[in-house]
């Protein structure tokens, strides 16, 4: 199996996890943190359509590798974002099954954005009911032979436009199908569907 080589993201797009899934995947928490990217956001489908969740992140003049990006606690990003997604999936067809364990990582406190989001892709890891393996990377290297390198696919600043098969979503009727979304958008309203979809 080819391994892949990839950067933790918050949550990650519903492309992003169709790569994960049943593959050999190396996290790369040396590469230097880029702002603005799915490192530390990612998008929802809302009563008014698409909706950026955004972790605050301490910034400094000097670049930092992503193992060091600090979270700015300063804003209460954790309650905000838990609010959202209660109003945005409440009345999604599987929300209640996850919820709990959902909210327990809102509740946590935490300095550091890889630790976060490793948090946040081990849940997803257990909804799917998919066995954990966290590889991470060493050290930072600028080409990894014999391995994909898709470091960049989380790169982007704007909303994905990778397409993706259609799935009903809550706010479909109202705003119609949003495209590659946070991976909690297909989980919500697929369930145990969700792993076949990814496949």
């Amino acid at each position: 199996m080819v391994q892949k080589i990839m950067v933790p993201p918050y949550f990650g797009p519903i492309s992003c996890w169709k790569q994960i899934i049943n593959s050999n995947i190396l996290w790369d928490v040396h590469q230097n943190y880029v702002k603005q990217s799915y490192r530390n956001r990612t998008f929802i489908h809302s009563a008014n359509g698409l909706h950026k969740l955004t972790i605050p992140v301490k910034h400094s003049k000097i670049k930092f590798p992503m193992l060091n990006a600090e979270i700015d606690n300063k804003i209460a990003w954790q309650k905000n974002h838990w609010r959202s997604i209660q109003t945005a999936y409440s009345s999604s067809p599987f929300f209640e099954f996850y919820k709990d364990s959902l909210e327990q990582v809102y509740n946590k406190k935490y300095t550091y954005l890889v630790k976060f989001n490793f948090d946040m892709i081990k849940l997803v890891f257990e909804w799917l009911d998919i066995e954990i393996k966290l590889k991470l990377s060493k050290e930072y290297k600028v080409v990894y032979d014999d391995s994909l390198d898709l470091r960049k696919k989380i790169d982007n600043q704007k909303h994905s436009i990778s397409k993706n098969k259609i799935y009903n979503q809550v706010f479909f009727e109202k705003n119609g199908f949003l495209n590659d979304l946070s991976i909690i958008d297909l989980i919500f309203n697929e369930g145990p569907n969700s792993l076949s979809y990814l496949k």
